[in-house]
């Protein structure tokens, strides 16, 4: 295959799977990761793709992830599975009569039906935790303040002021993305991320959970280096080379 075809393909591939890492791209067109890597580089120089580490990305994809966006990916269903996945791995960790934090955002919401049966105090600011609770053995603490409809979840200083009189034996949060190459977790905006950094002063063990399709995915605002938790859960992807990942992921298949 010639190069001109190969960078046809390649492209094709990065727009169809939206970010594909090099060494899948090597195995599909039967050359090696090094040729991958300078196609690529030539190619990001063409405005066709975006690399990222350890593979390309689409154009297509956004990038910098604002409020505005979030909103938009919220409220699509994209990724239930993956979400599952994580969220069930995460339920693993809690014991009976531990205390919880569930952060807002559709990663946790599956998270709910896993703690079912569990004798447990989960503590949340977001309603769309609140509405999957159907469970009588566990208690639910639903915390007030600033209500955003966009988020379905109470941010603000009351919220704060709130949150301040409970301890956790684990949190688990959400984010808007994660750069492999900054180890950096984002938010795409900032009242969100008051609530994680309170949540994260309270709670003996903090879990940040992330889908696949949030990697290399920045958001508005640099929440925290992922080395910050003692735990991030996401699921297995093609896209992702978990030999590059820092020790303390958890890759769930």
């Amino acid at each position: 295959m010639i190069a001109s075809q190969r960078f046809e393909k390649i492209v094709e591939i990065v727009n169809n799977k939206k970010i594909v890492n090099t060494r899948e791209l090597a195995q599909i067109l039967g050359v090696t990761e090094t040729t991958i890597r300078r196609d690529c580089e030539e190619l990001e120089q063409k405005g066709k793709l975006i690399r990222v580490h350890g593979g390309a990305k689409s154009i297509n994809q956004k990038t910098i992830l604002s409020n505005l966006d979030e909103k938009e990916m919220r409220e699509r269903t994209e990724n239930y599975e993956e979400k599952d996945l994580v969220c069930k791995k995460a339920a693993s960790f809690v014991k009976d009569g531990d205390c919880i934090f569930l952060d807002g955002g559709t990663t946790l919401v599956p998270m709910v039906k896993y703690l079912k049966g569990k004798n447990v105090k989960i503590v949340t600011h977001s309603m769309l935790i609140a509405e999957a609770f159907h469970d009588t053995g566990s208690e639910l603490f639903v915390i007030g303040g600033k209500y955003i409809p966009e988020y379905n979840m109470s941010v603000g200083p009351i919220t704060l002021g709130n949150l301040a009189h409970f301890n956790f034996d684990y949190s688990f949060l959400g984010c808007a993305g994660f750069d492999l190459n900054r180890q950096m977790i984002y938010t795409a905006e900032m009242e969100t991320m008051l609530i994680k950094e309170k949540v994260m002063e309270l709670a003996v063990k903090n879990y940040m959970l992330i889908d696949s399709s949030k990697f290399s995915i920045r958001g508005f605002y640099s929440f925290a280096s992922s080395s910050c938790f003692d735990a991030v859960i996401c699921n297995a992807s093609d896209n992702i080379n978990q030999d590059e990942l820092p020790d303390n992921f958890i890759v769930v298949q």
